[in-house]
This record gives structure tokens, sequence and C-alpha cells, in this order.
């Protein structure tokens, strides 16, 4: 189980964020490649690294009947603000972890099973959702779907709470079979979405108190989904789903897209999609396995996938060794103008990734974010003397970040590691030209949009 350089820069690129730091490369170059996974799953946390945000369980849920309409407008302008100070505690998060493969993996959930501060409002909500993917972020998927179906933000989302005996809504119901667990017209029908809707009607989320059960508002009748029928309710038909084979297929292709290739061996998925039903829906194992693929090591899989704004982002900033004191309050703005703002999916599918990350409209304003990180960068690698001031056209472009927040003495390590040496660590394919500058010339690279 030999590892190479190559190999293991491979590993960390798809599993942080695009780049590993020269320290972080350190850590696992002399292992061998089975031990580097083991030692990159190992890492993994059930929790954040920060502190909670200090703004949490400050202000009421939903307006009290006795407020003004003036106070009702203020509320919401502080909802606002705390939903940007969301968005920049996760990338302050991103930013300082010590173990990017967790973020990687919350923020596949959160692709995953989507919800959007923009319908459900109310920001402490999804910052339990993502507390909710933290702790199962590698642990078992029964249990997270089970969770997540009974998750505040997501029942608000897909509006659960509409769901009633006489008028059911079929939201929740169809996404849980189309999107979460079976995949898109994947062995269901018309009918048993209906009939799951049924099944979950009563589940109710009420403010300040969480998960209840309605039941004036549940359908007892007879259903059938998916073959079976019975009274089912809601943790029924989970474990309906739970049963169906076609759902460990699901989720296991879902994470060789993410990981592995954008062509997933089929013959491969169902193999390891087996061994995941098998082990009673362990995440963990399934991530080893598709880490141990051929098709992972193989060569012609890197440098194959476009990096995500997110990916670009933290994964520059990271490289630079920039470690914000205060909350990077710009950085969301940033994500924003790239096409991916955290806690924001443009609907229920997620972001579609891709080659859609790069295309005329949005690749200039990567290489704009780059250009000023790469000049900031040579600048402050270089010199001795105090860092240089940005004006406010490059502040803006780099999220108003702090020079003072900067290593500058690992950011110098790096400015003057040998340029072949530094192409290997940042880029997955050969060079074939970039900017001005040592981190120019990498940073605006193509390659340096891909891992």
């Amino acid at each position: 189980m030999k590892s190479t350089d190559a190999e293991v820069l491979h590993l960390m690129r798809r599993t942080g964020f695009g780049v590993p730091t020269m320290a972080e490369f350190d850590a696992f170059a002399a292992l061998a490649y089975d031990e580097a996974v083991a030692l990159r799953l190992d890492s993994i946390r059930p929790v954040a690294h920060l502190d909670d945000p200090e703004w949490l369980d400050t202000l009421p849920e939903r307006a009290p009947s006795n407020y003004s309409p003036e106070r009702r407008q203020q509320l919401q302008r502080e909802r606002r603000a705390q939903g940007r100070r969301l968005k920049a505690w996760w990338y302050s998060e991103m930013l300082h972890t010590p173990s990017p493969f967790t973020e990687r993996m919350v923020l596949f959930w959160h692709g995953h099973f989507t919800s959007s501060l923009q319908k459900v409002r109310v920001p402490e909500l999804m910052f339990a959702q993502n507390m909710l993917f933290r702790r199962h972020a590698t642990g078992n998927f029964a249990a997270l779907l089970r969770e997540v179906s009974k998750d505040p933000a997501m029942m608000v989302y897909l509006d659960t709470n509409s769901n009633t005996r006489t008028a059911p809504n079929e939201n929740y119901a169809r996404e849980l079979m189309e999107l979460f667990t079976l995949g898109e017209g994947q062995g269901y029908t018309e009918n048993d979405v209906v009939e799951a809707a049924r099944a979950l009607t009563g589940w109710r989320y009420l403010h300040g108190r969480g998960f209840r059960i309605s039941g004036g508002d549940r359908d007892i009748g007879q259903k059938t989904i998916l073959g079976r029928t019975g009274r089912f309710d809601g943790d029924d038909l989970i474990d309906i789903l739970l049963d169906q084979p076609r759902l460990a297929e699901h989720i296991t292709e879902r994470l060789w897209l993410e990981f592995v290739s954008a062509t997933p061996d089929m013959a491969e998925v169902r193999r390891l999609a087996a061994d995941f039903r098998e082990s009673g829906y362990e995440i963990r194992p399934l991530l080893h396995g598709l880490l141990m693929t051929a098709a992972f090591r193989d060569p012609a899989n890197r440098g194959t996938m476009v990096k995500s704004p997110t990916d670009l982002i933290v994964g520059t900033l990271r490289l630079v060794r920039y470690r914000p004191t205060e909350e990077p309050m710009g950085l969301a703005n940033i994500g924003r103008t790239l096409g991916q703002e955290l806690f924001e999916p443009p609907n229920v599918k997620g972001w579609p990734g891709g080659l859609a990350w790069i295309d005329t409209s949005l690749l200039p304003e990567r290489y704009s974010f780059l250009t000023t990180v790469a000049q900031v960068g040579d600048a402050l690698g270089m010199m001795a003397a105090p860092p240089p001031r940005l004006d406010s056209q490059a502040r803006r472009a780099v999220g108003g970040m702090q020079l003072a927040d900067v290593d500058r003495e690992d950011l110098q390590a790096l400015v003057h590691t040998p340029p072949a040496q530094l192409a290997e660590l940042v880029l997955p394919l050969p060079p074939s030209g970039g900017g001005d500058g040592v981190l120019g010339a990498r940073f605006l690279d193509p390659a340096f949009q891909l891992k």
C-alpha cells in the first residue's frame, strides 16, 4: 500500500479545500496510502472547532403579538444581520478548522438535504441543521435520515407543517424519495409519493418546542407505499425506504460524484452500496471504500473536477495562511458573486456544480478574486516592511480580508518554495502558465481551478 506524493496530494485535495497547506501535506507525506486515508477519516469531528456564535438565542423566533409594526420590521432586519453573521461564522470555521474533511462533509450534506435561509428565515434553525450534519457527517445514514426528517429547518423549508389529513402537502414526501433517498424516477410512482405524504401527516414543528405529532392532523388509514400496505406513519415510511436496495446505490453514487469522478463505475457503485447496506448504512466505511477504489487512485481522474466557489475561496485563503480574528463578513459576498452562497442553495436540488461553476460570467469573477489574493500574497511574502494597504476595489475582491490576520512567516515560506515544488503542491496537473509573481503564476494557471 505504498503511496506517492501525488496520491496523497490528490487525497487531500478531494477531501479538503482544493489545496493543502505545506504543514498539512507534511503530516501525511510519510504515510502509506491506506494509513493516509485512515488518518483523514479519523480527523473528522462531530462538533465545530470554533465556539457557537454569540448571537444565538438572542432574538425571539417569532414576533410576539404585542410587537408594533416598526418593531417587527426591526426584528426582520436583525434576523437578516444574523443570517450574514451565520455565513461569516461558517467561513471562519472552514478557515480555522484542523479538519477540512469535516467541513467538506458538512457542505456535502448541506447540498444533499437542502434547506435555505431565504425561506427558513431563522438563522438559529439553519445553525442547528449545520450542527446536525456535523454530528452525523460520517456516522450512520439511517440516523441522519430520521433526524433530518424531523429537523425544524427542513420542516419549514419543505412545508411539513402544511401537510394535514384533509389537505396533504407532498413537498417533503416527493423530495424524500426523489432527491434524498432513491433518486429521481428510481423505483417509486406518483401514487407512492401521495401515500408517503399521507404517512407524514401530523408531523409538526412548534416554534420554541421542536418536533411534535399532532394527532388531529394524522391520517391513520391504510396506505400502500412501494408495494407494502399498512397503517403507516412517518417513521414507518423511513423504515420502508431504508429497506430499498436503491437507497444505498443512490447515496453511494452521490458520494462517488462528489469525491471520485463525474462518471460513476456502476459495478463498483453496486459493490460498495451492497456493503453500505449490509453495514446498516455506516457512512465512514463507505467513504473508506470509495477512497480506496482503483478509480479514486487512478491518475487519469486527477484534476478532472472543477472546484466549487467554496473550495476556491477557502482553499486559497487557507493556503496563504489567512486566519481571521473577526467574522469575515465579506466572504459570503464573494461566494454569492462566484455562484455559491452558503445556507442559500438555489433550489431543493442544491447547486448544480461541475462546469456550471466556470461559465462565461463566473470565470472572470474567479480570476478577479485569485488575482488580488495572489498580488497580496506575493507582496506579504516577499517584503519585510509593513503590509501593503489595499484600495477599496482590492478589499472588495478579497472580502475585506485583514492583512494582519495573515501568518506572514508561513506565507513567506510558501512564496520561497522552489517553483516546481510549489506547482506540485497547488496544481493537480502540470502547469500551463499563469500570471505574474510567484503565487500569481500558480493561482492564475487554469489547473488551479481544478482538483
